[in-house]
């Protein structure tokens, strides 16, 4: 494989591990706010910004967190948890250029553009539509890696 083929591996590989370790966060934070009064706390952090004035974003997630019980809490973490594992699994096949972790990155990455896109649909953003160019450029360049190989 040529040189530049490792150089894109390795983005695809660290574009892994940071979604790794955002999720890790993810995690942590939403296991911290399975007691209620770590979530009264947040949302009183939050009315306290200056971005909180006047911004319905903020006021419709306070109030999405005021609505999320501590099992829903539990439900996100673990789900973080089970993402952040499979993106460090890949992330470090990827980076060790190994081909089973082409496959995985995939496979995986494809399995999940159909939820990309009706989510996208449900709720639209331009860092979604982002999100999911990028992943559609990752499985399109890994389809062409093990094509070549």
């Amino acid at each position: 494989m040529a040189a530049h083929s490792h150089r894109a591996l390795r983005f695809i590989a660290a574009f892994k591990l940071i979604k790794a370790l955002s999720l890790i966060i993810v995690a942590i934070a939403a296991f911290g706010l399975v007691q209620w009064r770590h979530v009264e706390a947040l949302a009183d952090w939050i009315m306290q910004l200056r971005l909180y004035q006047g911004h319905h974003y903020a006021v419709a997630l306070v109030d999405k967190l005021l609505g999320l019980g501590p099992r829903n809490f539990i439900a996100i973490g673990a789900v973080a948890c089970i993402y952040a594992c499979v993106f460090l699994v890949e992330g470090w096949g990827l980076w060790r250029e190994k081909r089973w972790a082409e496959y995985l990155t995939v496979i995986v990455t494809a399995s999940l553009i159909p939820f990309e896109v009706w989510e996208i649909f449900q709720h639209f953003t331009w860092l979604k539509i982002f999100a999911l160019v990028v992943n559609v450029a990752i499985v399109w360049y890994l389809i062409h890696v093990l094509r070549e190989k």
